[in-house]
Formats: C-alpha cells, structure tokens, sequence
C-alpha cells in the first residue's frame, strides 16, 4: 500500500549499497548529496543508461572522479569540471571507479520535490529495485526512462507506460511513497 510522508517521517540519509549513501538536502541548491566511500569492500555506483523527458539533471562532482556517459560521449569528470549539465532527452549513464572515493551532488531543472520522491522508492530498499514491475512503476512515476541498446526514445517510453504505468498496477505493485507532505 502506498503512503503520503511528512518530512519529519523520513530519514534524511539513506543507504543504497555498501558504502553508498544518499543525503536530501532539502531547500538548498541541489537535491541530493552522494557518498561512495571506495573502501575495498564498497559497491561501485553504477546509473545504467536513461534520459529524462521533463527535467535537466545537474552533477557536481566535489570529490574524486566519476565516469558520465553523455549521449555518445563518455568522459571522466572532477571537481575542477564544476556543474555538469545533462540535457533532457539525452541518454546518460553515471559509474564511479573502484576503490576511489567519490562525492557528488545532484539537481534537476527546474526543481521540484519529485526526484527525491523517485529515488526513496527506488532505492530505499537499501539497493536499486531489480524487479522488472518495481522498477518500471517507479520509473512511470518518476521521469526516468531506460534506454535500451538501440536508443528508440518513443518505444522506450511505450515500455515505461506499458509495464511501469498499467501492467505493474495490475500485478498489485505500488510506489511506497507518493508524496512528501509538509509537516504541520
């Protein structure tokens, strides 16, 4: 069953891999604040290829070095590379490397309280959903679309709609959170 929240219900950091967190940095300049310790025991983070149809998503890295797939270019970036701007409708994909401490703050354009919404369902089992309809019900929800090896955008957004916006609802699957309600 899914539920409305208050601020004041949810943690304000969550975990979602070994030595991976995400801290909710409400009304500041960026959404969320990502912590990949690079210890060796830690999981690398690994975004796998998506777009976005409604919002640009800003990365800053502020420490290390992360690895962003943009369209078809791949690149390394730092803290001297600054803001780095994905555009909506652009695939991309985020990895961090092994063993390297990364820091790295996130926002979309414009901003709303709607990707914080998205990522405390995805990951706030304590990893990425790898069930097909969680997933999909989350995505439907959340302006994130997967892209497949042959990026066909409006066939990608058909699956997404399919699977995450009818067949998922019907199997019984639902979003834990469907809004952040302000505390009174």
């Amino acid at each position: 069953m899914s539920m409305s929240n208050t601020d004041a219900d949810l943690p304000e950091t969550i975990t979602y891999g070994k030595g991976m967190t995400m801290t909710f940095l409400r009304n500041q300049a960026y959404i969320t604040k990502n912590q990949v310790s690079g210890d060796p025991d830690a999981d690398v983070l690994y975004v796998p290829p998506h777009w976005h149809e409604t919002h640009d998503e800003i990365i800053r890295v502020v420490e290390g070095r992360m690895e962003i797939m943009l369209g078809a270019s791949v690149r390394e970036y730092t803290p001297e590379d600054g803001d780095v701007r994905i555009p909506k409708g652009v695939v991309h994909s985020l990895r961090t490397s092994e063993g390297v401490k990364c820091t790295f703050y996130e926002r979309t354009d414009p901003m709303d309280d709607q990707k914080e919404i998205f990522f405390r369902n995805l990951l706030g089992k304590g990893a990425m959903s790898t069930n097909l309809f969680d997933a999909m019900l989350i995505f439907y929800h959340g302006d994130a679309v997967p892209a497949f090896p042959v990026h066909f955008a409006r066939i990608e957004k058909f699956f997404v709609t399919l699977v995450g916006g009818y067949i998922a609802p019907l199997l019984g699957y639902r979003r834990k959170y469907e809004s952040l309600k302000k505390a009174d």
